[in-house]
């Protein structure tokens, strides 16, 4: 039986099935996407939610998490900002059941025109059905770097594998910036408008829509985001947003006073995310995707671009390879 995210009991299931997971993508709960509609629709596009679970057996097997994207005709499937994924239970999934789930991709994929943009975590060294499924129609694969910190580690053994040059920028942070943490059980519009004020004031304009950043402090209400805050004379000069599902963390997004970099704004703040994830019950914090001078080829990325990517594998784990499948009608 397929069932629908417009139906009632499709999040019940879906929670059923992240059980049997050991790895939870953080930037597709129900709250992440909803967030990620945002652009989309202010950019006055069509969206559609794809998403669908297959019930075999009265037990959730297989589910994908995806959307429809509309843009002067042009119909894209991905999950509206960020990749499409699938999850599965390789011990129940049948190969009648992952038939009839394929069926129901190729379903939706016939109402695609332009591009298909889908990722695998590859769960346990393996490529998912769906991967298996969309090389065989001529996708592409691209491979994907991402610096994960394994969060079973205790406190020290974290601290260690932090590059040595960070230990006296961390202290210092602790030490002068106060960072602060809010989550469900603090947070207000008051601290997220602040951050949004911030990223306005360095980025030099509204880069997102105010609603985008509602969406953000939902997230956060429901439990499945945080915000870090630095603060130097009680004046915010630095902030990060965390996205978290039950088993990973991923760093978001920030913005830090550019009048101050001469400051480690940043670092105290990203250690503290690292401790909240780990204190909350998180298996795993994903630094972010890495970057070379020739890796990926393209585009080729800016030496500002670069040194972030530097910065982030300085927190310390290892690089974790995911594959996204690109695939063009």
């Amino acid at each position: 039986m397929i069932i629908t995210n417009l139906e009632k009991s499709f999040n019940e299931n879906v929670n059923r099935l992240l059980e049997s997971q050991h790895w939870q993508s953080s930037m597709h709960t129900q709250s992440a996407l909803r967030y990620y509609q945002e652009r989309p629709l202010n950019e006055g596009k069509k969206v559609e939610e794809r998403s669908f679970i297959l019930i075999w057996e009265n037990e959730p097997v297989i589910a994908f998490r995806g959307a429809t994207v509309e843009t002067n005709g042009t119909i894209d499937l991905l999950a509206y900002e960020v990749p499409s994924i699938s999850f599965e239970n390789k011990v129940k999934l049948t190969t009648t059941a992952a038939k009839t789930f394929l069926k129901e991709f190729d379903r939706i994929m016939k109402k695609v025109n332009g591009d298909i943009w889908y990722r695998d975590f590859l769960m346990n060294g393996e490529l998912s059905i769906l991967s298996r499924h969309l090389l065989r129609k001529g996708a592409k694969l691209i491979p994907v770097l991402s610096q994960v910190i394994d969060l079973s580690q205790d406190k020290a053994t974290l601290k260690q594998q932090i590059r040595k040059s960070y230990n006296s920028l961390i202290n210092w942070g602790l030490r002068e910036l106060n960072p602060k943490i809010f989550d469900s059980l603090n947070i207000t519009w008051g601290e997220m408008d602040a951050f949004r004020q911030l990223h306005i004031r360095e980025a030099g304009s509204k880069t997102r829509s105010k609603k985008s950043w509602q969406r953000q402090l939902e997230m956060v209400k429901a439990g499945e985001a945080f915000v870090a805050m630095g603060f130097l004379e009680e004046q915010l000069v630095t902030a990060g947003f965390f996205l978290h599902s039950k088993t990973n963390c991923y760093y978001g997004s920030s913005a830090s006073r550019r009048d101050m970099f001469n400051k480690p704004l940043f670092h105290s703040l990203m250690w503290k995310g690292i401790q909240h994830a780990k204190k909350i019950g998180c298996c795993w914090f994903e630094v972010g995707e890495q970057i070379y001078p020739n890796y990926p080829q393209e585009p080729l990325h800016s030496n500002k671009e670069l040194g972030i990517s530097e910065f982030k594998a300085g927190f310390g784990g290892k690089t974790r390879i995911l594959l996204d499948f690109k695939l063009s009608f």
